[in-house]
């Protein structure tokens, strides 16, 4: 059986990859845009899965959170926007009504992390050494 690992076959599998990351930032957007809690949650949880396959174990640790700290429900701080933090606040419908300003707190930053964890990985604006670089300057 032959094998059909070549250059423009890993190139297409990139862009398809780059091309999901960007339909979910997207989603992102627009489920900010309109307060959508639930599924800027879920879609921030896809693209966090996307995205943890170029991330150390200790990015991965300071996108998930460790459990261990305690989340101001009042007042919560942009260290408190992890995935474990969200998902305590989003595990009641009371709690989702109780502290809506404060999960949509802690969402934005957590979409704000994972995009700063995105762009050090050279997934958000290409380097001039990235294929979609070359085909923009053709």
């Amino acid at each position: 059986m032959p094998q059909f690992q070549s250059e423009e076959s890993v190139f297409n599998m990139a862009l398809a990859y780059l091309k999901r990351m960007d339909k979910l930032l997207s989603l992102c957007a627009t489920y900010s845009m309109v307060g959508d809690i639930i599924n800027w949650q879920n879609t921030l949880m896809v693209l966090y899965r996307e995205l943890s396959i170029k991330l150390t174990d200790d990015e991965i640790k300071e996108l998930q959170g460790n459990g261990t700290r305690k989340v101001n429900l009042m007042n919560p701080t942009k260290e408190e926007a992890t995935i474990h933090n969200i998902n305590l606040f989003c595990n009641s419908r009371r709690n989702l009504n109780l502290y809506r300003k404060q999960i949509l707190f802690l969402l934005n930053h957590l979409e704000i992390n994972i995009r700063k964890k995105m762009q050090k990985k050279g997934m958000l604006l290409p380097s001039k050494d990235d294929p979609m670089y070359a085909i923009t300057k053709r």
